[in-house]
């Protein structure tokens, strides 16, 4: 094929390298906006991360709450090195652009025309970098961060869909596939990210860097663990941290200033845990019996998106019954089986009756495995199926009358009892208010 006159294969490559550094040189405003983007939209990550957090309360088996505790710290370890990393950067290139206009104006430090005395000056500048390593290093750091953040990103996204649709597919699967079938893929990973940890280290012993049988075998293992961990993206994930890594010895302050970034990731989970229900997931049942806690109290939690305890509409009771509404979890299905038996439908029947049976066998399931003690005496509570009116959460709610209340303080204490897995006890500290007749029920 022929090519155009006045034109060679020497004059493009030509044109495409100018191309290219134009575009390096350029490339500090596409950075500053998309980072600013990155930031208001890695805030709002900290939500998605509560909402897959009391996914996982509702849906997983208590025996497994530590494996989504992992999954969603995971989640937020990286949202939150993500939301560093794009502060950090966004910082750095603000003070780069200040630091090129001010070269602009003043290109070097100067002795002559310092307010300072001459020694003085001289001095300090021996202590001072030039403007111009500085800018090209803070340059360097700027892209640098931008390429890790969005490499954590995927990273950390692919393996948290891939952890939680693994868990999510056991517990479905589990009824219909023995257990130790469905724990072999997780069971091989596990053999195969072990294998890769331990060549990892032989390998880049000096003495058996050239040793072509054991390099080999790691860049299998290697390669192949990164189609199942990164999934479709395993070659952009790898081609990004081969640079860095095949860079090492050349940029070594880079990657370790990027290792810095990690721990003010790390600051900021540690600063948001608090703001989610992670730590539910390792102990759901830590409420002391001497603190009132917000969630107990609708008129105090009239926002909360999602109940992990029973509730009753006020910590002072002034109207005639105490209402209470406990939350029933999705995953509780998985105990009510040892609680309540099995319901079957009766074939006398019709449809519409064995439905009406199958709900009162439910509803007096939960009454099974739900107690409720005023004081120390066990209650009778008939209780209802509702959705809360502000978490949407199924539950059930049941009244208790003034009759039983004692003027002053008051103490209900609920349990949920799961099968022999776990049992789960709320005390509710209240005052009632007694000779009104005002109510302030929700």
């Amino acid at each position: 094929m022929s090519l155009p006159p006045g034109t060679t294969p020497v004059l493009d490559n030509k044109k495409n390298i100018k191309w290219l550094q134009r575009l390096k040189e350029e490339s500090w405003e596409a950075e500053l906006l998309v980072s600013a983007i990155a930031i208001f939209g890695t805030f709002q990550l900290f939500g998605f991360i509560e909402w897959a957090t009391n996914k996982f309360i509702n849906l997983l088996p208590v025996e497994q709450f530590e494996y989504g505790y992992f999954i969603a710290f995971m989640g937020l370890l990286a949202v939150s090195i993500l939301v560093s990393m794009f502060i950090i950067h966004f910082s750095l290139r603000a003070y780069w652009i200040g630091l090129v206009g001010l070269n602009s104006v003043f290109s070097d430090y100067s002795v002559e025309d310092s307010a300072y005395s001459k020694i003085y000056t001289e001095k300090l500048l021996k202590v001072l970098p030039k403007q111009e390593d500085t800018i090209h290093k803070v340059d360097e750091l700027c892209s640098v961060i931008f390429s890790a953040a969005f490499t954590i990103l995927l990273i950390y996204t692919y393996m948290s869909i891939l952890a939680s649709v693994y868990i999510l597919s056991y517990n479905l699967l589990s009824d219909f596939v023995p257990s130790y079938v469905l724990l072999i893929p997780a069971f091989l990973l596990g053999i195969l990210m072990t294998l890769q940890g331990i060549l990892s280290i032989v390998g880049n012993l000096k003495k058996f860097k050239k040793n072509e049988k054991l390099q080999t075998l790691l860049f299998n293992l290697v390669r192949w663990s990164a189609v199942i961990t990164y999934g479709p993206l395993y070659k952009n994930i790898l081609q990004v941290s081969m640079v860095f890594g095949s860079n090492f010895k050349k940029k070594k302050w880079l990657v370790r200033l990027v290792l810095l970034f990690f721990v003010s990731g790390m600051c900021v989970a540690i600063n948001k845990i608090g703001e989610t229900n992670i730590f539910s997931l390792l102990d759901r049942n830590k409420f002391y019996s001497d603190q009132m806690y917000l969630s107990y109290y609708s008129d105090q939690n009239s926002d909360e998106s999602f109940l992990l305890t029973p509730q009753i509409q006020s910590d002072i009771i002034e109207g005639n019954t105490v209402k209470l509404f406990i939350p029933v979890f999705h995953h509780e299905r998985n105990y009510q089986k040892d609680t309540c038996g099995e319901f079957i439908e009766d074939k006398n029947l019709g449809t519409d009756e064995n439905l009406l049976k199958g709900r009162q066998f439910y509803l007096n399931c939960y009454e099974k495995y739900h107690s409720v003690m005023l004081n120390g005496q066990l209650l009778n509570i008939n209780f209802l199926k509702k959705d809360h009116a502000v978490s949407e959460q199924f539950g059930i709610v049941g009244f208790i009358d003034k009759d039983v209340l004692k003027k002053g303080n008051n103490t209900l204490v609920v349990t949920k009892t799961l099968g022999d897995v776990k049992e789960f006890t709320w005390t509710i500290p209240f005052y009632f208010q007694s000779g009104t007749n005002r109510s302030t029920l929700n």
